[in-house]
């Protein structure tokens, strides 16, 4: 963020009110500024609500976010715009299927040819068993509004009139603040699980999971469930205070591993309406995805962020009693994101430093048994498919052959092509 005029006062007001993440209005005050800064794009709640989301033709991807593998499909997100739907039926030659623009939308999950997803506040559920003609069949209002306060009164249900973000876009801003509050918002951030319903893939850095017929989402500090039982129409449960920084969610067989901040924290979700925290593995403080086998987590933490760390590692922590996580060794890595497991092959994501693969027959010895580098794939996250290993990157969305574990074949990449 560049700023023309930097009077340490008014910088530290404007700073905290637009970039703290909570629906809570900020005291009043009165001072003139302009500045640079990255402003919210505002509607009115009732408007966004009113507004019909369909199927567009896809003009390409601009930018990248969470991916999801849903039986011949692969959704890809654009950040604040929606999601591209691409036939994946052969990897080699992805076919777009169209972009279904939802404003404001990061994450989603998908079981039983029903798409969910966040729409600023409201969870949206999408019949999509016609892939080509998505139909949006149920709104849950408010299930990631905070509580804020206006004018001293608490709120829990946002008015009709309230104005919620739907994009972000650079602006030159000249305020005046007398009486007036300034709202700051939200902005948020899928995986695997065994049953016997149709339930899609994700990448490590989901904040959507399913698991027992639920749907299990990250808000601020606390994991929201949603009984999917009745799927057509979601209804919420309990929610779980897990602390501040909670990040990512890989569901596994009756589990949840959430990786946070300071650690990793493991939920037992076979009782999906009372979860039970199980344990925390502590670490320094850091942004971590993790993914799991019946045996080990494997955990990376990243510099380069608002973590505030400088160390890039692999961590691999024993979680064979559930209750009693264990470290077991440390690995130094240039800057990993997302990974993957598939059998004994881990696959890493290293940012702008490129993909890396490892043996992980030996968890003593994995920085000794990297299978493969490839330094141009600049990645962040990655789902070990059926078909392919997709990779997800700033520039490219790329698919490959992994039978060979050791040697990726390349199948197709989709570029990124940011809008002018």
């Amino acid at each position: 963020m560049k700023f023309i005029n930097r009077s340490q006062g008014s910088f530290l007001f404007i700073f905290s009110c637009l970039l703290l993440m909570i629906f809570q209005g900020c005291d009043k005050y009165e001072t003139r500024q302009k500045f640079n800064t990255v402003m919210p794009v505002l509607v009115k709640l009732k408007d966004l609500r009113a507004m019909t989301f369909t199927l567009e033709q896809s003009k390409g991807l601009s930018a990248t976010g969470k991916i999801y593998l849903y039986k011949n499909h692969l959704f890809i997100n654009e950040p604040q715009k929606g999601i591209h739907i691409y036939n994946n039926e052969n990897p080699s030659s992805p076919k777009s299927v169209g972009f279904l623009s939802i404003p404001g939308n990061f994450d989603l999950a998908i079981q039983n040819d029903l798409l969910y997803v966040d729409n600023v506040t409201d969870l949206v559920t999408f019949d999509i068993s016609d892939i080509a003609k998505p139909k949006q069949i149920d709104r849950q209002k408010d299930v990631f509004a905070v509580r804020y306060f206006m004018d001293g009164v608490q709120k829990d249900v946002l008015s009709d009139e309230y104005m919620v973000p739907i994009a972000y876009k650079d602006s030159l801003v000249d305020f005046t603040y007398k009486d007036t509050y300034i709202p700051s918002y939200r902005i948020v951030y899928d995986s695997y699980a065994e049953s016997g319903n149709s339930v899609g893939q994700a990448g490590s850095m989901a904040r959507f999971a399913l698991n027992n017929n639920y749907l299990f989402a990250i808000f601020r500090e606390k994991i929201k469930a949603f009984d999917l039982r009745n799927g057509r129409s979601p209804a919420f449960k309990t929610d779980v205070a897990l602390g501040f920084g909670i990040e990512t969610l890989f569901p596994y067989r009756d589990n949840l591993f959430v990786g946070a901040n300071d650690g990793m924290h493991i939920l037992n979700v076979k009782n999906p309406q009372a979860p039970e925290k199980l344990a925390t593995y502590t670490h320094i403080r850091a942004c971590d995805p993790v993914v799991v086998n019946d045996k080990y987590a494997f955990v990376t933490l990243r510099s380069g962020t608002n973590c505030n760390t400088s160390q890039n590692v692999l961590e691999v922590v024993d979680i064979q009693d559930l209750r009693k996580p264990m470290l077991v060794s440390k690995f130094q890595m240039k800057n990993p994101h997302g990974l993957a497991l598939s059998g004994n092959s881990l696959y890493v994501c290293e940012g702008d430093f490129g993909f890396k693969s490892f043996r992980i027959n030996d968890v003593m010895d994995v920085d000794n048994n990297q299978m493969e580098y490839l330094q141009n794939l600049k990645s962040f996250d990655v789902i070990a498919g059926p078909k392919s290993l997709i990779v997800i990157g700033k520039e490219s969305v790329c698919q490959f052959d992994y039978s060979d574990p050791a040697k990726l074949k390349q199948l197709s990449c989709i570029s990124v092509i940011p809008y002018k």
